[in-house]
This record gives C-alpha cells, structure tokens and sequence, in this order.
C-alpha cells in the first residue's frame, strides 16, 4: 500500500476518534442510541406539554366566550331596560301631551266662553238667572224658561228711555212697566234676543206668547225697543219692527194710544198695516210702501190672520186684534183693554 493512503486513512481515522469523543461529550456521555431514544421522549413531553396548553388555550377561549356570552346578555338586558325606560317616558311625554292638549282645549273653551263667542241659543235657566240675577234683585225677575223673563226697570233702561218713549205724565208711572227679556226667530230662521217694555199686567202673557212663537218656529223680523228709533213709530214700522210701549197718542187723534200705557203690541208691522178710511171713502194705508199687504185676501208670508199662531195665542190671553175693527184695521195690533 502507497504510504501515503496509509497516512491518510490514519488521519481520517483518528479525526472520527476525535469527533466521536467530542460528540460523547456534548451528549453528555449519551451513545446515539441513547441519545435518540431521549430525543424521542422529549418529542413526545413536548407534545403532551403542547397539548395539554392546547386544552388551556381551549378552556380560557371557552371561559372567554362564557363571559362574552354573559356580555352580551348583560347588554341585551341594559338594551331592554333602556327600551322600556324609552317607552315609559314616551307614554310619559304622550299622557303629558294629551293633558296639555285637554288643558289648551278647555282653556280656549273658557276664553270663548269669556269672550261671548258661544252660540247664541238658549242657556239654562239657572245659568241665565246668574248672569244677571244683579240687576235687579233676582227676587224681581219672573223668569218662565231660559232667556224668557221680565222684571222692573233698572237704572239703565230709564235712563234708555226717558224723554223718548217715556214722558213725565199722569197716566202710567215707570213702577208700572216691566222690562221683558225673549228669544225669536228672525227671518233667517237665527235666533235672536228680543227685549220689549209692557205693562206689569200683561208682562206675564207677553213673555208666555213669545214663548210659544220661538219654540214654534215663527218668524219676526225685529224687536227693539222703539227707543231705536228715536220713539218714532212711523220709522219703527218701516223697518218691520215689532214694539209695545211708546207713550203717544192714536195716529191723526189726540187720543192717547194703548201702547202709551204698555197694553198694546204691533207684530211685524209692514206685513200687517195700519189701515183707515176717510169720510170720503179715500183709504189711507201706514206705513207708506205696505199698500199690497192692505189686501188681505192675497196670500203672502208672514200675514198675521185667523189661521195664524200669534193671532191664536194672543187671542187665548184675552188680547184682541185690530183686525177684527170695522172703523179702521190695524192687522199688526193686539191690544189688552185698558
């Protein structure tokens, strides 16, 4: 053998003497199949050890999602709670609202009340009485049905009528008048407050009679007291106006009329004209303008006759009608003898 391979081979062996003793060391005196056998339980304790923090991670992950889960029902709770403190005050701010909205209505309720811009129909009795149960003393006012009532005269309705249709005189005293208050029905079927000054002995039988005509429908123009128009019968007529007391005398007479003691009453006065006939056989027709209601036999609204209701009830209170005169006919007057 060449010398050569002999001193090669010895060098390559002596460096695995010397490998093999180094690896020895570093197994800590471990051959390799020691050391393989060693390698293999450490893989297998790694394993257990990484299953085993594999079973942790499992279980913190569990216990994580346990807490989100009770996260999430707490939030699903604090979601309901604040839903229903939501609704409650909702409901709360609705009943408010609803409260307010009744108070707003009932207070601009009161404010029409207040401010007279209620319907003008009829109010009970009692409430009438109490608006005016001041002037006069409610022991004076006769009061039939609501808004229905005479009384004597205050203050101010003398004040109303002096020097126009009341004069100084000998023949009635203002003590012997009544003031009387009514409802009726104008020739647009509204209701209307009538006011009429009469004497206390037919005050009773007035109020009554335009009782009956209100309730029944009929219609009357107007009823003012004839202080409206300056006491002036002629233009009281003119404008249909019903009336009773005006202390005068009788028309081209200087006889005093029955409507100066309050006993008699005119009803839509230009339906129903003053009619007179002179010596001559001339007529005269009052007031001027009324000449086509002169002929009674034509028909026409509002003609006062046998057939009609307040020719009907005045004359069930004893009233007589200057229709039925022969010297003249006054179709517009009842009158109760003086």
């Amino acid at each position: 053998m060449d010398k050569k391979y002999i001193k090669d081979f010895g060098l390559l062996l002596g460096l695995v003497i010397i490998v093999s003793i180094i690896a020895r060391f570093m197994a800590r005196g471990e051959t390799l199949e020691e050391y393989e056998k060693n390698r293999k339980a450490d893989s297998g304790a790694t394993i257990s050890a990484s299953g085993e923090e594999s079973s942790v991670n499992l279980e913190t992950v569990d216990v994580e999602s346990e807490n989100d889960e009770l996260k999430g029902t707490n939030l699903k709770d604090e979601k309901s709670e604040m839903s229903k403190n939501t609704e409650s005050a909702t409901d709360s701010v609705t009943d408010k609202t609803k409260d307010d909205v009744e108070d707003i209505a009932k207070g601009a309720d009161d404010a029409n009340v207040i401010s007279g811009e209620k319907n003008t129909q009829p109010v009970d009795s009692e409430s009438n009485d109490s608006e005016q149960s001041d002037e006069p003393t409610s022991s004076d006012r006769i009061s039939i049905a609501s808004s229905f009532y005479y009384e004597p005269l205050s203050d101010e309705t003398i004040n109303r009528i002096t020097g126009i249709s009341y004069v100084e005189n000998d023949n009635i005293s203002l003590e012997e008048l009544r003031y009387c208050s009514l409802l009726y029905n104008d020739f647009d079927n509204n209701t209307q407050v009538g006011e009429l000054i009469c004497n206390e002995k037919i005050a009773q039988d007035i109020i009554e009679i335009f009782y009956e005509l209100y309730t029944s429908g009929y219609q009357i123009e107007s009823i003012k007291l004839i202080d409206e128009f300056g006491g002036d019968d002629t233009a009281s007529m003119l404008a249909n106006n019903t009336s009773c007391f005006n202390y005068r005398v009788v028309e081209n007479t200087t006889r005093l009329s029955n409507h100066a003691y309050g006993l008699a009453i005119d009803i839509n006065p230009f339906y129903n004209p003053y009619v007179t006939f002179g010596k001559d056989g001339s007529t005269h027709i009052s007031p001027e303008g009324s000449e086509a209601y002169a002929d009674r036999s034509a028909s026409f609204p509002y003609k006062i006759d046998e057939n009609d209701l307040a020719y009907k009830l005045f004359k069930q209170h004893g009233f007589k009608w200057g229709g039925d005169w022969n010297s003249v006919k006054d179709y517009q007057h009842f009158e109760r003898p003086n």
